[in-house]
């Protein structure tokens, strides 16, 4: 993964080369589509359904440039959204079971096929049939491939981190428990997916029992339905999602906080800090989370500003360099001035750079953001950074895995 890493790591030149005019009246439809004659059925019908539509939903409607502007509430490098999300419904009262794909744009689920004795459980590890929820996360790499070209297998794997730690907080915040499906064969659950070359899956997770009664592998695959309207790849990376998909990545720490209030406050990437300090209690469990996070990963705490803590570089609890960073820390993340009025910047960072933990370290930030945003800090995650400049001032060999940034929006 050495190679791939270094050959998505963003310098000062890539930077300059690939800036330019972006035609957005080009841009790639964000929301797959399936035929109008499939069955619907509204996230608001089955009180079951609550916890669905708060993991993929649309939290902003506005118009930029005379096109629709939409944003979700997971983030997104450029709010391109490469993810797409879908659920075998089975023994859940008041719905029928089958296959669904979770349609946020129309705020419903549509029915691609229903499921009896047959149904995907196979796919990811399973013998009987699964009574609840498998969820199939999946990449659209085109969609970020359009503006950020190869770096857009990084952002494709931190979006779909970001669906499933939103997914797991939703389950949360209704008491269920989401279980990683690691024994999944994503490239059989591609081809029974009906995803081509298009598409890839990413993660599988449960949510529900395993029944007694024996599944069947579907006879056929799903119908196969175009991600976005056109495609251009130029093939490099699906290529790479083909030969270094994920093998099972871990879920997100539990939330202490109020789930349920979390999803609602966490509606968009913070973009203008007010530049003061956060209440003791969210800067305290934030620097406290950072010193508790997996063993294949590190995390920094760059402090900017707080009343109580000097400004400067900690890992560990430790504070390891002592100074205003500020300024320095906006130019390693290209330039993004906004960043210099927050109050924490968290770098997490890998001995050992893999796609499960790319996605894995986005799905651990997205829970902390919504801790944060239950005690009424803003968050924004930051995709584009210069990778070897970040790591000569952390002076660490590691692989940059991961920037968020939190503080006090104006």
């Amino acid at each position: 993964m050495r190679e791939l890493y270094d050959a998505t790591a963003l310098t000062p030149l890539r930077v300059a080369r690939s800036g330019g005019y972006i035609d957005w009246a080009s841009q790639p439809s964000l929301f797959k589509q399936y035929p109008e004659f499939l069955y619907r059925i509204g996230f608001d019908a089955h009180e079951e359904l609550a916890p669905l539509a708060l993991s993929r939903c649309i939290t902003f409607e506005g118009n930029v440039g005379g096109k629709p502007y939409l944003r979700l509430n997971t983030p997104s490098a450029g709010n391109l959204h490469p993810v797409e999300l879908y659920v075998q419904v089975r023994g859940v009262k008041g719905v029928l079971s089958g296959t669904y794909h979770l349609d946020a744009l129309k705020e419903e689920m549509v029915l691609i096929r229903e499921c009896g004795a047959e149904g995907l459980e196979h796919f990811v590890g399973m013998e009987t049939r699964f009574d609840g929820f498998l969820f199939v996360v999946s990449v659209v790499p085109f969609r970020s491939e359009w503006k950020y070209g190869h770096r857009a297998w990084r952002y494709c794997y931190m979006d779909a981190g970001h669906q499933i730690g939103a997914l797991c907080a939703a389950m949360e915040a209704y008491g269920l428990d989401t279980t990683l499906l690691g024994e999944a064969d994503f490239s059989a659950l591609n081809h029974m997916m009906g995803f081509g070359q298009q598409e890839f899956v990413c993660a599988a997770m449960a949510v529900g029992k395993a029944g007694e009664k024996p599944v069947k592998l579907p006879k056929t695959p799903l119908m196969q339905v175009a991600p976005t309207d056109y495609d251009e790849s130029d093939g490099v990376v699906p290529g790479w999602i083909v030969q270094h998909h994920p093998v099972g990545t871990t879920l997100p720490p539990r939330m202490s906080g109020s789930a349920d209030e979390a999803l609602q406050r966490a509606r968009r990437s913070a973009r203008v800090f007010a530049g003061k300090t956060m209440p003791a209690d969210a800067f305290e469990r934030i620097m406290h989370t950072l010193t508790r996070t997996p063993e294949w990963m590190n995390a920094y705490a760059i402090v900017l500003r707080d009343d109580q803590t000097p400004a400067g570089v900690y890992r560990g609890g430790k504070r390891i360099k002592t100074g205003d960073f500020a300024e320095p820390i906006a130019g390693m993340l290209v330039d993004q001035r906004f960043v210099s009025n927050a109050e924490i910047v968290m770098v997490l960072s890998t001995p050992k750079y893999s796609a499960d933990l790319q996605m894995a370290s986005a799905a651990f930030a997205h829970g902390l953001s919504l801790e944060a945003a239950a005690r009424g800090v803003g968050y924004t995650a930051i995709g584009a950074f210069y990778d070897k400049k970040l790591q000569t001032f952390l002076e660490t060999p590691e692989d940059i895995l991961y920037v968020g940034v939190f503080g006090l929006e104006r």
